[in-house]
């Protein structure tokens, strides 16, 4: 799956899990037409359903799985940056009285 599928089905999860593809394109800061080509291809990959009469993007069962995967790895990934910025803003405050104290 390319970037841009993943940010497709992110910015569709984040609007329900249903999108037209013109606001799916507004969304990527990308053309209509390359928005609609999108979901072409991520509905033939079963991960969303595309109506493209009315041009509705929907996730399916395997759309949305992949959807929160990504977002708990995001989620664990945040833990860890949080965890490493206060172990190292402790560091640095034990630097700090160190030199205070000499």
């Amino acid at each position: 799956m390319t970037g841009t599928e993943q940010e497709t089905l992110d910015i569709i999860g984040q609007n329900e899990g249903r999108l037209h593809y013109h606001f799916i394109a507004q969304g990527l800061k990308i053309g209509d037409h390359y928005a609609y080509v999108i979901c072409e291809g991520l509905q033939r990959n079963g991960n969303v359903t595309f109506d493209t009469f009315r041009g509705i993007c929907s996730l399916t069962e395997k759309g949305r799985e992949v959807v929160e995967k990504k977002w708990l790895l995001d989620l664990e990934r945040e833990k860890e940056d949080i965890r490493k910025s206060k172990e190292e803003s402790k560091r640095r405050i034990l630097e700090n009285a160190e030199t205070i104290n000499y």
